[in-house]
This record gives structure tokens, sequence and C-alpha cells, in this order.
């Protein structure tokens, strides 16, 4: 893993970065060993129904930026690429009181398929991209 800088962060973010780091590796081998179901269930996120993302933004509570802000800053770091299912699981570990809910769709780029995965809490995205991808209809598996 590269290093990650932590100027500009609280002592509180910091403190979080190990609880991190570990689910990340545990979503690590789940996503490899486990069918995503049981993965999301595992981290406690509900997967997509049928249901169109919403336009509504909801205002995230202070504790749930602070959370989503180090797990996109330590997922950033990741290797081997392709983190957004692991930060997708890890953040809604951490975000799981508010009951954030996974959502995976793809886009073609550059003649390519490309997959992404995705949170949202209240119908709301937290990924700016969400919108370049199709949702794919995962139901409740």
């Amino acid at each position: 893993m590269r290093t990650v800088s932590f100027r500009g962060w609280t002592w509180r973010e910091i403190a979080q970065v190990p609880i991190v780091v570990g689910l990340g590796l545990v979503a690590e081998v789940a996503v490899r060993l486990v069918p995503l179901p049981r993965a999301a269930r595992l981290f406690r996120v509900a997967l997509a129904d049928h249901t169109p993302p919403s336009s509504a933004r909801p205002a995230l509570p202070g504790w749930a930026v602070s959370r989503w802000r180090v797990v996109q800053r330590v997922m950033r770091h990741w290797p081997g690429g392709g983190a957004c299912l692991r930060q997708s699981l890890v953040a809604g570990s951490r975000l799981r009181r508010l009951h954030p809910t996974m959502r995976l769709g793809v886009a073609r780029a550059d003649g390519r398929i490309r997959a992404h995965a995705w949170l949202e809490v209240a119908g709301w995205s937290l990924d700016p991209s969400a919108g370049d991808y199709g949702v794919l209809p995962l139901g409740h598996a």
C-alpha cells in the first residue's frame, strides 16, 4: 500500500484508519471468495433493488462525513486498482446507521465495458460519477 499523508486530518480521522484498513482487507478477501450478496450482508450493506435513485440530497451528519472522507482517503491508495466495490462495502459498514444501499452499474468507454459500485444514502449517491453508469437491477438476493 502506498503511503498516506495525514496532513489536514484530525486526530479522530487518523484513529479511524486502522479500522478502515482492516475492513478493506476483509472486503478484499470477501469479494474474491464469496458471492456479492453474501459479502454485502457481511458488511451490512443492502443491494439496491429496482427503484431509481433519488434526486433529493440528504444532509449527512458530521460523523458520517468524517467517516466517508476517511474511507475515500484510505481506499484511494488501495493496491491493485478497481477499489470501488471494496470502498462501497467498507463505507457501507462505516455508515450502517444511515442504512446505505449499494448499487452496481456499467458503462461503455472506448469500446470497453466498465463496471462500478457506489453507495447511496436515502436514495442519493455519494459518488458524483455514478450518473455515468447504467444501473444493474440486482434485487435482494
